[in-house]
């Protein structure tokens, strides 16, 4: 996958192409559709699959205070596209000029690129001040002889399936219907760090990972049963998001991870965390034996829904 990262360089890639136009800040099912119809129609005309995006929100320019929590780091939406066939991702700064830029302008710049067809969401809008929408995409197309193809908004017991609905679940834990919003379990990956080495003494030792190194949504405080990758390889586990209240030492909520069937040393490695379900909340037991004997229970609920 070729990665143009300037519109300034849209003339390094020549060959015929379909663009899907949008934010896709959390590749859901939605997003997906708009990129899955690009990509067969492009199949058809025996063109390449584009992506425009931006690399960082537009409300980081224009409300800085309102960006909301992102879904996946850049590492990870890269990897998103590439495993969705796009052959040219347009990862483009939102910054103060291409904000001024009229819809007329932006498009003037996009046609740098050999396209035959635009496909977008029917609430995609462009341009300075979200000026541009599908009516002036109409207009557009029609002038330059290409084909437009506009997707209807996608929805999930009939909600809109959106970003924003997708954090909102995530914040409330509502993991498994972010699964079936996003088409994906949704994923933490980080460094394991050294924790307190408690989860050996009591015979369930953890792989802990720093939540604010993440900087992605965090799902609510509680017990999850969870798929964990390394080195490519899945396996089942049970994940604790929070502050350790039962021995009272831990300050920043943090998440632990016992992981099933594995023995090694995992510290300074590389690991996926995908959320399956939550099971619990947190909770301060009265003692540590209380505490072993809940996560038993704990255990064997994550092994009967994974």
């Amino acid at each position: 996958m070729k990665i143009i990262r300037s519109l300034e360089q849209l003339h390094t890639f020549t060959e015929p192409c379909v663009i899907a136009l949008g934010t896709f800040d959390g590749l859901h099912l939605g997003h997906k559709d708009v990129i899955g119809s690009a990509k067969e129609y492009a199949q058809r005309q025996g063109n390449c699959l584009a992506v425009f995006t931006f690399s960082n929100h537009p409300l980081s320019l224009i409300k800085p205070e309102l960006v909301p929590v992102a879904l996946f780091t850049q590492e990870q939406k890269h990897a998103c596209f590439e495993e969705m066939g796009v052959d040219l991702l347009l990862d483009i700064p939102f910054d103060e000029a291409l904000a001024n830029l009229s819809p007329e302008e932006f498009l003037q710049k996009l046609s740098v690129l050999n396209f035959s067809c635009l496909v977008c969401g029917e609430n995609f809008t462009f341009g300075s001040k979200g000026a541009g929408n599908i009516q002036t995409l109409t207009s557009f197309t029609q002038e330059h002889n290409c084909k437009l193809i506009v997707r209807p908004l996608v929805s999930d017991n009939q909600e809109v399936i959106s970003s924003t609905a997708i954090r909102h679940l995530i914040a409330a834990g509502e993991v498994a219907k972010a699964q079936h919003m996003l088409g994906r379990a949704y994923t933490i990956s980080g460094t394991v760090v050294l924790g307190n080495q408690r989860g050996n003494t009591i015979g369930f030792p953890t792989a802990n990972l720093a939540l604010e190194a993440t900087k992605i949504a965090v799902p609510q405080i509680g017990v999850y049963a969870v798929n964990v990758y390394i080195d490519g390889k899945c396996y089942k586990g049970m994940g604790n998001i929070g502050k350790n209240p039962t021995f009272g030492d831990v300050e920043e909520a943090r998440l632990e991870v016992n992981i099933f069937d594995f023995n090694g040393n995992l510290y300074g490695k590389e690991i996926t965390v995908a959320f399956i379900e939550r099971i619990r909340g947190e909770v301060k037991f009265a003692s540590v034996d209380a505490l072993v004997e809940q996560i038993k229970k704990d255990k064997e609920t994550c092994l009967n829904l994974l």
